[in-house]
């Protein structure tokens, strides 16, 4: 649009949807509720976004840009506490975002644009990543599985990360932030069946340091 306003008002929107979805939860959050947060009028969020559902598309491009960026730049762990650190990093940035994850599936189901865009974000950028995660593991002598194996547990791992918010939140559990430490080791448990018997004590070591974490 050629107003020279726009990019200011239309990330102000974009960060204030943010804030209110993960406070309040995305279905209480009307348009209207956005712009008196941000006092100003609804036509002209209206001017920027047709609907909420725009603006969520963007809040998922930009987490899915963020979480990438985290993928592709963090250096590929090599040790079991490297790799607590580096679910440490997934689990901030799904934190950051974290209204898309709790109730993902109805949010994809109203929008065909954001399930294109979720669908194709996990299938041909996230799923290979993680692949080359647990092949670095297994290189450096963490865990033993093929290539057959690290395929499916990338699957298993991504499966047990995006839908941790949703299900800790649905055992009624506070939401706080322990929940991200809860989500570490449970995608961590995963890779136990093939961690080799020379790192088991140190695997074990970060699991007592999480469960420390959790209280």
């Amino acid at each position: 649009m050629p107003r020279s306003n726009r990019p200011n008002t239309y990330e102000r929107i974009i960060d204030a949807s943010l804030k209110l979805f993960n406070k309040e939860g995305e279905r209480s959050i009307s348009t209207n509720h956005i712009a008196a947060h941000m006092g100003i009028s609804p036509g002209n969020l209206y001017y920027h976004f047709r609907n909420k559902d725009e603006i969520i598309v963007q809040l998922f491009k930009r987490y899915s840009s963020a979480l990438l960026a985290y993928l592709q730049n963090t250096p590929l762990p090599g040790s079991v506490s490297e790799a607590r650190d580096y679910m440490a990093g997934v689990y901030q940035i799904l934190w950051n975002y974290r209204f898309l994850f709790s109730d993902i599936n109805s949010l994809l189901q109203r929008s065909v644009i954001l399930l294109g865009e979720h669908n194709e974000f996990t299938r041909a950028k996230v799923s290979p990543l993680l692949v080359s995660l647990l092949t670095k593991l297994d290189e450096n002598g963490v865990i033993e599985a093929n290539e057959i194996e690290r395929e499916e547990l990338a699957l298993n791992l991504w499966l047990i990360t995006k839908y941790w918010f949703d299900f800790d939140s649905s055992l009624g559990r506070k939401q706080s932030e322990a929940v991200k430490f809860r989500g570490i080791r449970q995608s961590l448990t995963l890779i136990r069946p093939y961690v080799r018997a020379d790192q088991r004590e140190a695997f074990q070591a970060v699991m007592a340091e999480l469960d420390a974490e959790i209280g």
